[in-house]
């Protein structure tokens, strides 16, 4: 995260959180250490004008997605959320579309 808003420069941002659909692991608990981090970095990314994309499927996906819409709510930052019917490359390029408009 550190990295990915380094020198904001008035430019929308993208950061892409996906993976494929796990068999075993539970989505809602892994998004738990991802929302500490995206909540202690608060301030950088909207330094930086991040909007987040979120994709990911697998045991206890809704829980997890629904979590990180309630952290996108709770911090001001546009969080966009999909379960295993989006494509990874269909969201990145709703993220690469996200930042050419607004430049």
């Amino acid at each position: 995260i550190d990295c990915a808003t380094a020198d904001p420069d008035g430019h929308e941002r993208a950061l892409v959180i996906g993976g494929g659909i796990a068999n075993f692991t539970d989505v809602a608990a892994t998004f738990n250490g991802i929302i500490r981090a995206l909540k202690e970095k608060e301030s950088k990314l909207k330094a930086a004008r991040m909007r987040i994309y979120v994709r990911r499927g697998g045991p206890n996906y809704q829980r997890g997605l629904a979590k990180m819409r309630t952290l996108g709510d709770e911090i001001g930052i546009p969080i966009e959320v999909y379960g295993p019917e989006a494509t990874m490359t269909g969201i990145c390029k709703q993220a690469i579309e996200c930042i050419t408009a607004a430049a």
